[in-house]
């Protein structure tokens, strides 16, 4: 297994990540400086400095300790445009990406850079700088101005990139001084100029670097006006990618180099002919099959002509399938009548006088035969009943009594004898069986 494969596979740790990380920024970077203004400014009590450096498109944090900052010849403020001497590092513990500073200075010189704070302030509040006011630069453009000397090397740079990706797009140079006290008026009376032409998709200011006093003609309050009011897109490319001007900020669009704004503005002619090699690609390919579409219609209305003699047989069976349709209809709607009319037929005869006195007569015959039934059933019960009291009766009868061998003595006034002490000696007295009676004499 190769070295490769296995730092591939190999699992780290956050932390050993974000060191591993640290170790190959500061080592590939070491030290760098960059310009930008402070924002978020903080001063911890153990005397370290902690803040934010930002440009138009984009910003870092910033550490710069103690032992470093005390050696700073000016107190930071908020907003301050400054050339910050860092390492670039990784703070490990949150993995964040951040420039430990080693100097500051000032980006301005005296007064210079107090009056570029307050032009930046003065047009900002104005509004020169909003996104929304900033116009698109053409992708494809056709006829760029460059404003810039014509013996620098940003012009230089800029045409040579421009002849490596599209030598034929149209250059025209208006030569101008970049530094010195005529330089904004030159700059801003081409920028006039090629509005006035109307001939140009873009206007390019482009010019090296250097220090705050060579820029300084970037910083011309009625220069940047005069770009902020161009109909015409502009591009700033001035001075290397750590140097801001208000130019910078009032384009339409600011690059770090002329060579990055040649790039910019023009297209890739390789791009461009693999691009068109595409289109032409797609463009036949849509024209094969705009053709192959074209044939199957053909195909398919060739299907559809038809001899009018088969036409004629297509109507005839047709209104043969409608005539059938027809008569079924008909036929439907006929049953349905029959068997309405019976219906009605049947109600009417439901309704006839003579109807009813047969319905009554019938209910009638119904009810006489219920009452004879209830009739023959209740005297049923009811002999039942007095069979079942005659049994009961002759049960309790003495007659009863005195066939199973009992009898009943009575003196002669018929008192029923119950006791030896009702009897007297020489007492007639009569004795009744169940068939018949005795006299008797007590002796």
């Amino acid at each position: 297994m190769t070295d490769n494969t296995q730092d591939i596979a190999r699992i780290w740790q956050v932390s050993e990540l974000n060191h591993a990380a640290r170790n190959l920024l500061e080592t590939r970077f070491g030290l760098v400086t960059v310009s930008g203004e402070i924002s978020g400014f903080t001063r911890a009590r153990s005397g370290h400095w902690y803040f934010r450096l930002k440009d138009m498109d984009g910003q870092v944090s910033c550490a710069m300790f103690r032992n470093k900052n005390l050696y700073c010849q000016f107190e930071p403020q908020e907003g301050d445009l400054v050339h910050f001497k860092a390492k670039v590092s990784i703070y490990p513990d949150r993995g964040d990406y951040q420039l430990i500073g080693e100097k500051m200075q000032a980006a301005g010189s005296g007064n210079l850079q107090q009056t570029f704070l307050a032009l930046k302030k003065k047009l900002f509040d104005e509004g020169l700088f909003e996104e929304q006011h900033k116009r698109s630069i053409p992708s494809h453009c056709q006829r760029i101005a460059v404003i810039s000397s014509a013996d620098g090397a940003a012009i230089h740079d800029f045409l040579k990139v421009l002849q490596q990706r599209m030598p034929g797009l149209a250059i025209d140079l208006l030569p101008v001084t970049v530094q010195g006290p005529n330089a904004a008026t030159e700059t801003a009376k081409a920028i006039e100029l090629c509005n006035l032409m109307g001939q140009h998709d873009v206007i390019v200011l482009t010019r090296g670097g250097g220090s705050v006093e060579d820029l300084w003609s970037y910083n011309d309050e009625h220069l940047a006006r005069t770009i902020y009011s161009s109909r015409i897109p502009t591009v700033s490319a001035v001075g290397h990618e750590t140097d801001f001007t208000i130019a910078d900020f009032v384009a339409d669009c600011r690059m770090p180099t002329p060579s990055a704004a040649a790039e910019l503005v023009s297209q890739d002619q390789q791009e461009v002919r693999h691009r068109v090699s595409q289109l032409e690609r797609q463009l036949t390919q849509l024209w094969r099959n705009q053709l192959r579409q074209q044939r199957l219609n053909l195909s398919r209305l060739e299907a559809l002509l038809q001899h009018p003699g088969q036409k004629l047989d297509d109507q005839s069976q047709r209104l043969d399938h409608f005539q059938v349709r027809l008569e079924q209809a008909l036929q439907k709607q006929l049953l349905a009548k029959t068997a309405q009319q019976s219906h009605w037929q049947a109600k009417l005869r439901s309704l006839t006088p003579m109807h009813f006195v047969q319905s009554q007569m019938t209910h009638m015959s119904q009810l006489l035969q219920r009452v004879n039934t209830a009739q023959q059933s209740h005297l049923r019960q009811r002999q039942q009943h007095l069979s079942n009291t005659a049994a009961q009766l002759n049960q309790l009868s003495p007659l009863s009594t005195l066939a199973r061998g009992y009898s009943i003595t009575q003196d002669e006034q018929g008192k029923v004898i119950s006791s030896t002490a009702q009897v007297k000696p020489n007492q007639c007295l009569k004795i009744k069986l169940h068939d018949g009676i005795i006299q008797a004499t007590v002796g």
